[in-house]
C-alpha cells in the first residue's frame, strides 16, 4: 500500500494505492484501470500548463483515478466524483496528475524475475487478469488494501518459479566449440 499528500487548492488530499484499486475502480467506473492509466499517461508525457490541452476524456479518467484514490485513503469524502470535485477551487491537472502517476507507479514495482525462459506475465496487465492472478495464488480480495499490485505480481511470480529446477542438469549446458566461436 502507498499514499501520499496532495495540496489542491490549499487543502491537503490524501491519495491511497494499493492491490484493491483495480477492483474498486471496476466496481465503481465499469472500467479498467490499467488500460486507463496507460492512456492518461501517454496524453499526458509532453503536455504543460501552457502547451496542448488534453482531451475530455482523458480528463474523465484524471477524475475518476483521483477519487478512486481519494476515497481509497478517506472514506468520508463526498459519494460522488461531482460533489467531491466542488470542494476544490480551480486547479491545474497537471500539478496534481504527475503525483498521481508516481503513486500508481510506486505500487507497479515487482522484485522478483521469473526463472521460466518464456514467461507468459509479461503479457498486457488488465483488471480481470490481474483478479485472476490473486485467485490463482489463493489472495483473499480483503488482503489487497494490504499489498501493493507489485507485491502480488511477485507473489505470483515466485509461485511460478517453484517449478523451476535450481541447480538440475537440465538447467545447465556446457557450452561447446559452436559457443566459442560464436564469442
Amino acid at each position: 500500500m502507498q499514499e501520499k499528500t496532495v495540496l489542491i487548492s490549499g487543502k491537503e488530499v490524501r491519495f491511497r494505492s494499493s492491490a484493491a484499486i483495480p477492483r474498486l475502480y471496476r466496481i465503481k467506473f465499469k472500467r479498467d484501470i490499467f488500460k486507463d492509466l496507460t492512456k492518461l499517461e501517454k496524453s499526458y508525457k509532453g503536455k504543460t500548463d501552457e502547451g496542448e490541452e488534453m482531451q475530455i476524456e482523458d480528463l474523465e479518467i484524471f477524475e475518476n483515478v483521483a477519487y478512486i484514490m481519494a476515497w481509497h485513503a478517506d472514506p468520508t469524502i463526498p459519494g460522488t466524483i461531482e460533489e467531491w470535485l466542488d470542494e476544490f477551487e480551480m486547479f491545474s491537472i497537471y500539478q496534481v496528475l504527475p503525483e498521481i502517476l508516481e503513486l500508481w507507479g510506486a505500487n507497479l514495482v515487482t522484485d522478483i524475475e521469473s526463472k521460466k525462459k518464456r514467461n507468459p506475465s509479461a503479457r498486457e496487465i488488465t483488471t480481470p487478469l490481474f483478479l485472476l492472478r490473486c485467485l490463482e495464488i489463493g489472495l483473499p480480495m480483503s488482503d489487497l488494501d494490504l499489498l501493493t499490485i507489485g507485491m502480488v505480481l511477485d507473489i505470483w511470480t515466485e509461485k511460478g518459479n517453484d517449478e523451476y529446477k535450481y541447480g538440475e542438469k537440465e538447467a545447465v549446458r556446457t557450452a561447446g566449440q559452436k559457443d566459442f566461436d560464436n564469442f
